[in-house]
């Protein structure tokens, strides 16, 4: 009887160094039962992605790590148009792609998950040329991810990213610099304003916020779009206490739309995150490839 074929690619690095406790605990789990398993550490930018890529003739790739590390596997996966099934266990700071998908980070659920094999296919989005899972964004927030000092990380977590992040949006309301020409446009809609930041998302969760993105749905071949207009003090905190319930996306200073396409372009050099890694400065397309990828839930 063939064994299952698993490849664990993992950043051993992530989430405080979570990463290596849940290897440990998950060969351990699986060395109960009969698999064939290959294990592969990340070192440095691009591993994972290499990884992904190589044809080993494994049923299931487990991605140990943080958004990054999921990045990066996932676009070894779809460029090199491989049909196998992925399986995520979240050891990052903040995994927003795996919380919204409700995987579980304890190593024993997430155990019993691959044996269940239940897959869910799921919509990714395209920018340029390069696949991100949960979300592109531009503009001053979308710094958080490179301001945060690792040993803060590693001392508060994801709690990190909210101060961080309640310190960026206040900067960005003071320094008017932080505001950039921004024009959105698709077959349906063409409109340019002063913006502070957008957002393209996959999911309602973005930076750990469950409902920056309140009707994104991975399923539905449409990704979910914000900008953030300049705003003053009063507008800030009408929008800051409308982000639990979804409602700031009605805000008279959100842009707020669903496409399956759009083209971002700006007179500044506006870098582009993708699942909190730099990319590449607009103008950029973003497009949504519908069911792209095997997820197991």
């Amino acid at each position: 009887m063939r064994l299952e074929k698993v490849k664990i690619i993992a950043n051993p690095s992530s989430g405080r160094e979570q990463a290596i406790h849940k290897i440990s605990q998950l060969i351990d789990y699986m060395s109960r039962d009969s698999w064939d398993i290959q294990l592969l550490f990340t070192q440095s930018a691009g591993d994972a992605s290499r990884f992904a890529c190589q044809e080993d003739g494994e049923d299931i790739i487990v991605c140990i790590g943080g958004d990054g590390t999921l990045n990066e596997v996932v676009n070894g996966i779809y460029h090199k148009e491989r049909p196998v099934d992925l399986a995520i266990l979240p050891s990052g700071t903040v995994n927003d792609f795996g919380s919204f998908l409700n995987i579980p980070r304890d190593v024993s659920s997430f155990y019993r998950l691959l044996q269940r094999r239940q897959v869910k296919k799921v919509d990714l989005g395209l920018a340029n040329d390069r696949v991100f899972v949960n979300v592109a964004a531009g503009g001053f927030l979308s710094e958080i991810a490179y301001t945060v000092p690792d040993e803060q990380k590693a001392r508060l977590g994801r709690m990190a990213y909210y101060i961080e992040g309640a310190k960026e949006f206040v900067g960005g309301l003071v320094h008017k610099d932080r505001t950039f020409e921004l024009q959105a446009k698709n077959k349906n809609f063409d409109k340019t304003v002063q913006a502070k930041v957008f957002i393209i998302a996959n999911s309602t969760s973005v930076g750990g916020f469950k409902n920056i993105a309140p009707t994104a749905e991975v399923q539905d071949g449409l990704l979910d779009v914000l900008i953030l207009e300049d705003v003053d003090f009063n507008e800030t905190i009408e929008i800051l206490t409308g982000f639990s319930s979804g409602r700031h996306i009605h805000h008279d200073r959100i842009t707020y739309l669903q496409t399956d396409e759009i083209t971002l372009t700006s007179k500044q050099d506006i870098i582009v995150d993708l699942d909190g890694e730099k990319y590449q400065p607009l103008p950029m397309t973003f497009r949504v490839i519908h069911q792209g990828l095997n997820v197991l839930v």
